[in-house]
């Protein structure tokens, strides 16, 4: 069986930062128009929850990935408090939502890609599916020709984000003048469709930014770079989110935004003063890119995590199997593909929407329930530590409560997708122990 280290520490600061963000951010752009449309006046206020709850599972991530800085993530947190079992059980419910990553991210990029074209007078009479299906293949073809190589065009990608597009939207509409008055702004009297979707939305507004915990094993300094990349993530993240949540409120009806809510960045675009139109399309082909970086990183994380569970011996160490060539898990990235045609086959983003990330949630709560475990019990020393309640830290205490409210949301809102992840749990369940019984016999 041929096998390779492919994950070297090379990542400085900047570079953690971008990519983590660029995960956790990418969730928030697909779901932005969705939550505008369920919450209505309440939009800004959801947003405040959103931001709350992504700043307590990014600092519990910041705090164990300074504690823990090896490749591994979610899983050594939660193995190292529950057991390898429990960890094994996290890990898996983390790889679902990577993998409808790869096809949120390239369905969204698809309709973006026609409404692109549409601006132009160019009708693409193809569906979004096949498109998204097409887009998903160059990605696994990438990917498999090198995992490393295929990371620094997404940190690419997520600079020009970062650096380029949204702050020259912000600053057009800072110029134009914002009415600045929540939480209603110009929405006042636009009831709510169903506050409580909106919050189990908004629950799953940043899933992606476990990755500063999977990023740690690769950084060059851990123990001083995750917890500056942490709070960096966190204001970078929590400014352009209320951002473009004012100007969503000020500068767009709410009739628009519902009637096309996968589309909203673009609203935003176009209702941009002095820069519409260069706007709009500076917007649709960022968003392209962010979503087909995203998907990129889907195939990676996914990629890196297969490995990582093989190497562990709780897998099948088929799926640690690299290429003798290309010198990537290629075994992983083909599951990774044909599970990503599977969900993009229906061409529903909002099926998509309905599924992803409530396996993130469990994940993160677990994650946050390992960091209070560990440190009562003392075991943990790193480069960042939060105030302590009784032993236990704050960033504990707020995930678990937080996540709870999100999780039991979700389940509330979204009970009839949960089959989605019974049957990959159930999946994983036969996997493991089918390995376990025949290694052991």
């Amino acid at each position: 069986m041929l096998r390779r280290d492919w994950l070297r520490r090379d990542l400085n600061t900047l570079d953690i930062t971008v990519l983590a963000r660029n995960d956790a951010q990418s969730t928030y752009y697909l779901l932005i128009g969705f939550i505008a449309l369920y919450a209505g006046e309440y939009l800004f206020l959801v947003a405040l929850y959103a931001i709350a709850l992504m700043v307590a599972i990014a600092l519990s991530y910041g705090e164990m990935g300074s504690h823990f800085p090896e490749t591994g993530g979610s899983y050594l947190y939660v193995k190292y408090s529950f057991g390898p079992l429990v960890g094994y059980v996290s890990a898996w419910l983390i790889a679902l939502d990577q993998l409808i990553m790869v096809s949120y991210g390239t369905l969204d990029s698809a309709i973006y890609l026609k409404a692109a074209l549409s601006m132009y007078s160019v009708d693409l009479r193809v569906p979004p599916s096949i498109i998204a299906a097409l887009l998903s293949t160059a990605l696994f073809i990438i990917t498999l020709l090198g995992v490393r190589e295929s990371a620094r065009v997404a940190l690419a990608i997520a600079t020009l984000d970062l650096l380029i597009v949204f702050p020259l939207i912000l600053f057009f509409n800072v110029l134009a003048g914002l009415n600045l008055e929540p939480p209603s702004f110009e929405w006042e009297g636009k009831e709510p469709v169903s506050l409580l979707l909106a919050l189990a939305l908004a629950s799953r507004g940043f899933t992606g930014i476990d990755s500063i915990g999977q990023l740690a094993g690769e950084a060059r300094s851990p123990l001083v770079q995750v917890p500056r990349a942490t709070f960096a993530l966190i204001i970078a993240m929590s400014v352009v989110s209320l951002s473009l949540t004012v100007i969503l409120m000020n500068r767009v009806p709410y009739e628009v935004v519902s009637a096309n809510p996968e589309l909203a960045l673009l609203i935003i675009a176009e209702n941009t003063p002095y820069v519409g139109g260069v706007a709009m399309v500076l917007v649709a082909v960022n968003i392209i890119l962010i979503m087909l970086s995203a998907a990129l990183t889907g195939y990676i994380s996914f990629s890196r995590l297969m490995y990582m569970l093989s190497e562990e011996r709780l897998l099948p160490g088929k799926l640690a199997v690299v290429h003798s060539r290309f010198r990537t898990p290629y075994v992983a990235l083909i599951i990774a593909y044909i599970v990503s045609l599977l969900f993009i086959a229906p061409g529903e983003l909002g099926f998509i929407v309905e599924v992803y990330a409530i396996a993130s949630l469990i994940n993160y709560l677990l994650v946050s329930a390992s960091l209070g475990f560990l440190e009562r019990r003392g075991k943990l020393h790193g480069g960042f530590k939060s105030p302590r309640v009784s032993g236990v830290p704050v960033t504990a205490i707020a995930g678990v409560m937080l996540i709870s409210v999100g999780i039991t949301l979700s389940i509330i809102e979204r009970y009839h997708a949960l089959w989605v992840l019974g049957l990959w749990l159930l999946l994983g369940s036969l996997l493991h122990f089918y390995y376990r019984f025949f290694k052991l016999c």
